[in-house]
């Protein structure tokens, strides 16, 4: 019985050796902006993203030296725009981890300039468990609607995405939200003219590849508890 408990507690140990943990480094881009016809958008192809053009807000009285008359300094609001700043990660599976920050500016825009969505291309630079790269694509819808309260950017929904298999296990990636306030949303919110700066989260999850190894384990040792139970009953019936 000592036998069988140190069997299966060398078998788990080497089932957690055997688990990936992923290090790297992330970074992002922003594609295939769709809008108005008019849409105005720059930044297609960076990190940080652009779109709109930046509606006039009215003018203020300003003097550009002590004795001169005052003038007209007239106000126009930037773009709305979106900035992902990547980071390095180091990160054991079905563990949550900050994958960068992304910035959002919520601008006042003319109607008819806007972008009503766009793609962000997440790619990471792994180095462990192996040097690799990956890129997973999501979709933001962007709201772009005047008013005192605010708008929005959401990320639309999207299944956990295989991308690798080490040892035995399928690895997948899931991207849960935006962060911020101690919580994860699908959404950002900020308010006219004001920006707001959230953590964007993900997590690699792994699914076995073929029948789980522990199960396996569990099977073997009832099989050899079988096997030492049939010797006790042999040796008994020749004592007998």
């Amino acid at each position: 019985m000592k036998n069988l408990l140190l069997f299966v507690s060398l078998m788990t140990a080497s089932i957690s050796a055997n688990a990936a943990f992923f290090q790297g480094s992330s970074s992002g881009t922003f594609e295939n902006p769709v809008g108005a016809a008019n849409m105005q958008v720059t930044g297609v192809g960076t990190n940080s993203f652009s779109w709109g053009e930046g509606a006039y807000l009215g003018y203020s009285w300003a003097k550009n030296c002590f004795f001169c008359l005052p003038y007209k300094q007239h106000h126009y609001s930037d773009p709305s725009s979106l900035t992902f700043n990547g980071q390095s990660f180091n990160t054991d599976v079905d563990s949550a981890f900050v994958v960068g920050n992304l910035y959002f500016y919520n601008g006042t825009i003319y109607a008819g300039t806007e972008a009503t969505s766009v793609d962000f291309s997440l790619t990471f630079d792994f180095t462990a468990p192996n040097s690799f790269d990956e890129t997973f694509t999501y979709n933001f819808a962007l709201d772009n609607t005047v008013n005192p309260q605010g708008d929005t950017v959401t990320l639309a929904a999207a299944a956990p995405e295989y991308f690798y298999s080490f040892e035995g296990n399928d690895y997948y990636f899931e991207l849960l939200g935006f962060s911020y306030g101690g919580k994860v949303f699908d959404e950002i919110f900020a308010k006219e003219l004001k920006g707001k700066t959230v953590q964007l989260l993900g997590k690699f999850t792994s699914i076995p590849s073929e029948v789980p190894l522990p199960a396996a384990v569990w099977l073997f040792g009832s099989g050899l508890m079988g096997f030492m139970a049939f010797r006790r009953r042999a040796k008994a019936n020749a004592a007998a």
